[in-house]
């Protein structure tokens, strides 16, 4: 396979993961602030800025209306769901000769339909219908991809794109409401009861979570559930399993030497995780611990990519 497709496929996963999950971030945010006073409502909003990444989470508007403009529907703004949106269809459409018709029709459609929607209909009416539609839509592209698209190679980049950018999505989501404040870092208040619950529905997980723990809302318990559940889809650990995974079935793509460097990260992210526990965990901090997972992350991306994506002439030559 080309550089350039491997390339393009991966980061269409990536970026279509990013909008889902900015997508449904959004909409549980908006959804609880029906049951929310105005200083519950601030900081569930300054905790959804900071998970997205937003340019400036530390001074939000205190217009929600403002907020949601700014971080799901600004063009400029290259955090937006707009943009990532934008950026999944055209990579998509850099491959139409590697994907299915059925994929280009979908992300190509999706992105149609959130480039002409009318902010101020949308304000008036159900903001939070609108981010479980734009959801939905991603939703409907990964699995059209999953059913239409040849599980080769191109598939396998796929998949190692979406599921290093959920790891990272969902450590970085962990650490706003599991990690003690930090000198240097946003500090936010101790997450109450609903927050909780709202955390469990931003990870697609509170139906999960009581199925293994009943209703029971331990912070504990949801901490080891979203990191170290390995059946489900949005934990930590069944996202690192999921790259490992990805990383084998690629791995007779490149030269035993140059590919060497992937495998080994990848197994040490894994073992991190899969030996891990909550005990170790409290122990030595949740906030270090997900620092390391989204430094490894950064660091099997790094590696693929100078593996299979951007190595060069000499590169060969050596292998």
């Amino acid at each position: 396979m080309l550089s350039r497709v491997a390339d393009s496929l991966y980061w269409m996963a990536r970026y279509a993961e990013r909008a889902e999950h900015g997508a449904r971030l959004l909409r549980v945010r908006l959804e609880a602030m029906i049951e929310q006073g105005e200083l519950e409502s601030s900081e569930g909003w300054r905790r959804t800025l900071y998970a997205l990444a937003d340019t400036d989470p530390e001074d939000p508007s205190a217009d929600p209306r403002d907020i949601t403009y700014r971080v799901a529907f600004e063009r400029t703004n290259p955090s937006s769901l707009i943009s990532a949106i934008a950026a999944a269809r055209d990579n998509a459409r850099q491959v139409r000769e590697q994907t299915s018709s059925e994929m280009w029709e979908q992300i190509n459609r999706q992105y149609l339909k959130v480039t002409t929607l009318d902010y101020d209909w949308i304000w008036a009416g159900n903001p939070a219908q609108t981010f479980i539609d734009i959801g939905d839509g991603i939703w409907m592209f990964q699995g059209i991809t999953n059913s239409t698209m040849r599980h080769g190679e191109g598939f396998d980049f796929i998949e190692l794109g979406t599921y290093i950018e959920r790891a990272q999505l969902v450590a970085r989501l962990l650490d706003v409401y599991l990690s003690p404040p930090q000198e240097d870092g946003p500090k936010f208040a101790t997450p109450g009861y609903f927050d909780w619950i709202s955390l469990l529905k931003q990870c697609t997980g509170f139906e999960a979570y009581c199925k293994v723990y009943t209703a029971q809302i331990s912070p504990r318990k949801i901490a080891e559930f979203l990191i170290f559940d390995p059946e489900f889809p949005h934990s930590i650990r069944f996202a690192v399993d999921k790259v490992q995974s990805a990383l084998e079935q690629i791995a007779p793509g490149a030269p035993q030497t140059r590919r060497a460097a992937c495998a080994r990260m990848a197994g040490r992210l894994k073992a991190f995780v899969d030996y891990g526990s909550m005990d170790e965990v409290a122990a030595g901090g949740i906030q270090p611990f997900l620092a390391s997972v989204l430094k490894q992350c950064e660091a099997i991306h790094d590696s693929v990519y100078k593996t299979y994506i951007s190595y060069g002439l000499e590169d060969v030559v050596k292998s």
